[in-house]
C-alpha cells in the first residue's frame, strides 16, 4: 500500500475517497483495518506533484479520475459481522453476570453493559456486575472485516448487591456498636463552614442531657437501620423552643439509612437520614440537612461532620461505647 500519509491534505482526502474501509489515515492503528484501494487513483496521486501546486487544474482532473479509477469491489472485504451473545449468571457471585460472544465474523468487541459506563473494550468473553437492582440493557458491538453489527438484550437484576457496603472497613467500624458524643471533649461540636468548621462556634462542653445520648447504626433484615435514645431527655438547639435547653425526648427506632463511600467534599464516607431535622438528627437537632460524613473513625473514637459543602456544618466527636 502506498505510503501516502505523509502527504498534504488533499492527498489524504484523494486517499481516503479511494479506500473502501474509513479510519482516520494518520491514525497510528490504520494498519489493523483492511483497505481496498486501486491503482489508476493511487498512481495518480503519486504523479501529482506538477499538478497539485497549482490547485484550480488539478482539482478537476483528480475528480474524474476518482470516478473512472474506483469500483464495487465488495468481496475483497470479507464477510461482515453478525453480533450475538447469551448472559450466564455467574455462580457465586452477586449480580454478576457471563457475557459470551456467539458472533459470527467477528474479531473486534466492545460492549455497554447498560450500567451508565457507556461502551467499553472487550473480549468475546466477558463479566457485567450490577450493584443496584434493575432492568438493564446489555449491547454487544462486533466489528468483522466487511463491517460491524450490534445486539442487544435485558437482563433483570432483582436485588441490590450489599456486599461492597457490608465489607466496607469504615462500616464495619461505625456499626460494631453504639456512639455517644465525647463529653471528655473540650470542643465535641464546634460549628462553621467546610474550610474552617470552627468558623462559627469554637466549642464547649455538653449539656447533661446529651451526655446520655446514644447512637447506634445497625444492618438489620436487609436493611440499614439508624436509632437514637434521649433517655429521657433531648437537647433542643437553636431551631427548638426553648432554645438551647434539655427538653423533650425525641428518641427514634430503627429508621432506614444510606450509606455510601461516595463522598462530596472531605471524608471516608456519607451516612444520609430521611427526612429534615429536627424529625430526625444526629448529635444536634439544628444541623443543616441530614447529610452526615464520617471524617475519621477507630474503633473507639468517629470525627462526624454534618452539612453538605456550601452548607453551615457542625463537626461532632463520637467515643464508643
Amino acid at each position: 500500500m502506498p505510503n501516502v500519509v505523509g502527504k498534504n491534505r488533499l492527498y489524504k482526502l484523494i486517499y481516503g475517497f479511494c479506500c473502501r474501509f474509513v479510519v482516520p489515515l494518520n491514525s497510528a492503528n490504520t494498519h489493523k483495518y483492511p483497505y481496498i484501494c486501486f491503482n489508476k487513483p493511487i498512481k495518480l496521486i503519486m504523479n501529482l506533484n506538477p499538478l497539485l501546486s497549482k490547485r484550480y487544474l488539478a482539482v478537476p482532473l483528480i475528480i474524474a479520475s476518482l470516478f473512472s479509477g474506483c469500483k464495487e469491489n465488495e468481496g475483497e472485504l470479507g464477510a461482515a459481522a453478525k453480533a450475538a451473545f447469551k448472559v450466564t449468571p455467574v455462580a457465586g457471585k452477586a449480580n454478576t453476570y457471563l457475557l459470551e460472544s456467539t458472533s459470527d465474523n467477528a474479531f473486534r468487541y466492545q460492549w455497554d453493559i447498560g450500567a451508565g459506563q457507556g461502551i467499553r473494550a472487550g473480549k468475546a468473553v466477558d463479566t457485567a456486575y450490577y450493584l443496584k437492582k434493575g432492568t438493564y440493557d446489555i449491547k454487544l458491538y462486533a466489528y468483522g472485516n466487511g463491517g460491524y453489527d450490534v445486539s442487544s438484550q435485558q437482563v433483570t437484576v432483582t436485588s441490590d448487591d450489599l456486599s461492597p457496603i457490608l465489607n466496607n472497613p469504615v462500616f464495619q467500624k461505625l456499626t460494631a456498636h453504639p456512639w455517644k458524643l465525647n463529653p471528655a471533649s473540650s470542643a465535641p461540636v464546634i460549628v462553621g463552614t467546610e474550610g474552617n468548621p470552627a468558623e462559627y462556634f469554637p466549642g464547649g462542653p455538653l449539656a447533661d442531657c446529651q451526655k446520655d445520648d446514644i447512637y447506634t447504626f445497625a444492618f438489620v433484615n436487609n436493611d440499614f437501620k439508624a436509632s437514637y435514645n434521649a433517655n429521657g431527655s433531648t437537647f433542643n438547639a437553636g431551631n427548638i423552643a426553648p432554645n438551647y435547653s434539655c427538653a423533650a425526648d425525641r428518641s427514634y427506632n430503627n429508621v432506614s439509612f444510606t450509606f455510601s463511600s461516595t463522598v462530596s467534599g472531605v471524608g471516608l464516607a456519607t451516612i444520609t437520614l430521611p427526612g429534615n431535622p429536627p424529625a430526625n438528627f444526629i448529635g444536634v437537632t439544628d444541623v443543616s440537612s441530614n447529610n452526615y460524613r464520617i471524617i475519621s473513625i477507630s474503633d473507639t473514637e468517629m470525627v462526624l461532620r454534618s452539612g453538605k459543602t456550601n452548607e453551615t456544618v457542625h463537626q461532632m466527636r463520637f467515643v464508643a461505647q
